[in-house]
């Protein structure tokens, strides 16, 4: 089944056979690029300064934290467990709609289905690679998954919200 960008924007990360998420792409799109009103519906979160507490996750010693400018926030939507390697290329534009990969079971998946996640978080984010709890992590891809999934900087959207949002 084909994959379609959920919103326009531009490609942050494109990676293939990484652990957890296996062959994903990440597309960006800045607040102020979406239609008016979506904003308010969405319901942001307030950005954090610290991770939120409670984790079971954590990041390991010695890992770098990026550091992104958080004074501007995109949304992103990451689209994981692609059958194949993404074609694109970050800095790439998306449009809504395009088709951008196949559903497939790659990284952490037993079947075929789509990760769809969305999260808000600073402008301009690009990620090389996100990878965790693999021994064949560099420190760069562990940094790009504790600054995604673990680190505060990028908070979890429903997606739901975000289709309803229109």
């Amino acid at each position: 089944m084909p994959i379609q960008a959920v919103l326009s924007g531009r490609v942050a990360m494109a990676q293939t056979g990484r652990f957890p998420f296996g062959s994903a792409i990440l597309i960006e799109t800045p607040l102020d690029q979406l239609p008016q009103g979506w904003v308010e519906g969405l319901n942001l979160p307030a950005p954090l300064t610290t991770p939120p507490p409670g984790s079971a996750l954590t990041c390991p010693e010695g890992v770098l934290k990026p550091a992104w400018d958080t004074a501007r926030r995109s949304l992103y939507v990451l689209y994981a467990h692609m059958q194949d390697a993404p074609e694109e290329k970050p800095g790439q534009k998306e449009a809504c709609g395009q088709v951008i990969g196949k559903v497939g079971k790659s990284g952490n998946a037993l079947n075929p289905h789509l990760h769809l996640e969305v999260r808000v978080g600073p402008a301009g984010a690009r990620f090389t690679s996100i990878a965790h709890y693999d021994n064949s992590a560099t420190l760069e891809e562990m940094a790009g998954y504790c600054a995604w999934s673990v680190g505060g900087l990028f908070q979890v959207i429903d997606p739901l919200t975000l289709l309803g949002a229109r």
